[in-house]
Order: structure tokens, then sequence, then C-alpha cells
């Protein structure tokens, strides 16, 4: 995909355009572009980005523990917008050491600013990730330019800059745009210091399981057995 194309996907999708079969999105005047990281085009990528803030359930839980005490989040919610992810993003690939997925996403707000993020689950649940204007665009383990320089002048905005409001503005219609889309089934193992855990969509439930519990319940403890989930042959 061209960046000419990549242009008019996003802006479309803000005017309210979707298409799911090629990863668009929108809503409330934004417009999401997802792709696979693993893809070999040349601005898709994850180096140079770090951690900006929390998505998904856990975009409130720090503020609503220093009101109430409470640290809550709500998983079964935070696993369906990954399945809608996963339906933009048929190729994924979930699982790994405090990863459950990662994907790079071009987003286009309501003021056409325009940026690529990050949005994955890892150590702090759902994220949103991205480069910092300080860095210049630059990966600071290897000192080379992270984006093409025909990318790079298409960026003219950074989410580190957001304001509280605007921030929550963003993440409501990034959520907003992933409730249009179907969840598609989807697993993973998400391995952690403590043990592992299975994390998935199955048969549209949200499910989170100890790895060897799930072994359990779905084999009756017969782990010899070959299991077909979300499409894909799995011995456990």
């Amino acid at each position: 995909m061209n960046i000419t194309e990549l242009i008019n996907l996003v802006s479309e999708a803000s005017n309210g355009k979707d298409d799911f079969e090629k990863g668009v999105v929108g809503s409330n005047g934004y417009g999401f572009v997802f792709k696979d990281l693993n893809s070999e085009i040349p601005y898709v990528t994850f180096k140079g980005s770090s951690k900006l803030f929390s998505a998904g359930s856990q975009r409130d839980a720090i503020k609503n523990y220093k009101k109430t005490g409470i640290y809550t989040i709500d998983q079964e919610s935070d696993l369906l917008l990954i399945g809608s992810v996963n339906t933009l993003v048929p190729t994924l690939k979930f699982g790994g050491y405090e990863e459950l997925f990662d994907v790079w996403v071009l987003v286009r707000t309501s003021e056409n600013k325009m940026f690529p993020i990050r949005f994955y689950y890892g150590q702090s649940g759902l994220c949103i990730g991205g480069w910092k204007a300080g860095y210049n665009y630059i990966d600071t383990n290897t000192g080379q330019k992270v984006f093409p320089k025909e990318f790079e002048d298409l960026i003219n905005f950074n989410p580190s800059n957001f304001t509280d409001f605007d921030r929550n503005l963003f993440l409501d219609a990034l959520e907003f745009a992933l409730k249009k889309v179907p969840v598609s089934d989807f697993w993973g193992i998400y391995r952690h210091d403590v043990g592992a855990t299975f994390m998935g969509v199955v048969d549209g439930e949200p499910r989170v399981r100890d790895s060897d519990k799930f072994r359990d319940e779905v084999f009756n403890k017969d782990k010899d057995r070959t299991f077909r989930f979300a499409g894909r042959e799995v011995k456990l």
C-alpha cells in the first residue's frame, strides 16, 4: 500500500466510510487503518516506539483506584475489542511473553491530525504506544530513521501531546470504531512471570483461563487430543 492510498483510506474512514477487509474503520470523525506489524510495508514498524498511555478497561483503572481504593479491569470487554482487531487484521498472531498481540495503526483525528500508533496488549493490559516527537522518529537503539521521509512528512501531531480531554476523545473514538466491527474468534497463551494464561474469544465468548485448567476443561485431561480452535488445529 503506497502513502497516497493510505491517506485516502484513513481520510475516508474519518468521513464515515469503512472497509473492514482493508482494516479501515472510523468513528466520531476519527479514521483508523490497522496493519499487521509483520507486513513488509516500510512504514509499518514498532522500532523506536514506547508506551504512551493505557486503553480499554485500563484507561481509568488507576484514576478510579485513587478515588475508590478499588482497582478493577474488565478483561472480557478488552478481549472483545481484540476480537474486532482480529477481524480487521486476520493475519495477526496471538500469544507470547508479556504480549498477547501488537498491531500498527494510522490515525486521523476529527481535527485532521495524523500520526501512527501501536495498539497492543502487554504487561499493563491494553495500551497505546507511539513515537515521541523529541526523538525525531529515530530508533534510539540503532540511530537510524524509523520512517521513510514520505511517510514522516504526513505526520503532523504526536499523541504524547494530547490533553486528558483529547486523549479520552481519541480513546472513545477508537473503542466506538472497533465496536462496529464483528468480533472474530482468536486465542493465545499469554506468558508471564508467574505462569501462563489462555486468553481469547471462543464462539464469540471471551475466555480467560489458567492454561493448565483450559487444557483440562477442553480435553477432559486428554492432552494428546488435537483441538480445532478458530480455524486452526492446535495440540496443547
